[in-house]
């Protein structure tokens, strides 16, 4: 097999291959869908369709060949996918366990929760897939990719035109309002808004880093060392995140962080943030040296 058709195939950039803790989390994740969808037979049918579809696969590897080896970025690949799936698909069972959240999709538009679990599997899973164009303004470019997908995959799931135009409607919105917040009008989106923010562990910020890029955003990515979404003690969603060295706080004001004030969840999201116990290292050095040179921050 030639390189390129293993980059298609696969999601690898050129033999950079992911980190094992980083595919590690993505066979968690998937585990974690499955386990979350098995009493939702449209929302689970709908991600093993995109799983299995060529195009969707191929739109996910080419974003991460902008993003990642154009642009320095961190993986927003298949990998990035699937585990921004899992974080959709816990948050959104905490809010309907809670039952203190009403849901656009349900308590608005009269849909079940099995139409809300795929609303967020397809926002999640298709949120990225417009970096094949182009970074910037990628949100339209997922929605004009996301259009076609789904209009190919749905009418198996939803026969009815009126319906499943409703939750296409839905599923384009939520690609819209996924990237920073700002634009998200529903709770769907602005839990794919939160899910995707959760996706900051030093396994996905290993590619840009071993690329050359050596900054604030990648070293502090590398800090993070895991990050658990759970039911909250003071708030309905307690996002907890363990860090390596004190640097990864940028992360979370930055990425997380910023995701969650912007967005309808807001008041409803409490992120929490320990450095790794104490029998560890206080703090575990990232890099030793680095050194400006050509216009850029480099490691000697």
């Amino acid at each position: 097999m030639a390189m390129s058709e293993e980059i298609i195939e696969n999601g690898l950039l050129y033999g950079l291959k992911m980190p094992s803790s980083y595919t590690a989390l993505e066979e968690k994740s998937i585990k974690t869908i499955k386990e979350g969808l098995r009493n939702y037979p449209k929302a689970l049918k709908l991600f093993q369709m995109l799983e299995d579809d060529e195009e969707t696969n191929t739109l996910l590897s080419l974003a991460n060949y902008i993003a990642v080896r154009k642009l320095g970025y961190n993986d927003h690949g298949p990998i990035h996918a699937r585990i921004v799936t899992a974080n959709g698909v816990r948050l959104l069972q905490i809010i309907l366990e809670s039952k203190d959240l009403a849901i656009d999709s349900i308590t608005g538009l009269s849909m079940s929760e099995d139409d809300a679990y795929l609303i967020v599997v397809a926002g999640c899973f298709l949120h990225d897939i417009g970096n094949a164009v182009h970074r910037e303004e990628h949100e339209m470019f997922s929605v004009m990719f996301g259009k076609g997908i789904l209009e190919r995959l749905l009418p198996a799931l939803y026969p009815e035109t009126g319906k499943r135009t409703a939750i296409l409607g839905q599923i384009l919105h939520t690609l819209y309002a996924h990237d920073v917040g700002e634009n998200a009008l529903t709770i769907e989106s602005a839990v794919i808004v939160i899910a995707d923010g959760c996706d900051i562990t030093k396994g996905r910020g290993r590619l840009s880093y071993d690329l050359g890029k050596h900054d604030i955003h990648s070293v502090s990515a590398l800090s993070i060392e895991s990050v658990d979404i759970h039911k909250g003690k003071t708030k309905m969603i307690e996002i907890h995140v363990v860090m390596s060295n004190s640097a990864g706080i940028y992360q979370l004001q930055e990425t997380l962080g910023n995701k969650v004030a912007k967005s309808p969840l807001s008041d409803y999201v409490e992120i929490v943030a320990d450095l790794m116990p104490s029998k560890a290292p206080p703090e575990l050095r990232v890099m030793e040296r680095i050194v400006f040179s050509d216009g850029k921050y480099k490691k000697p």
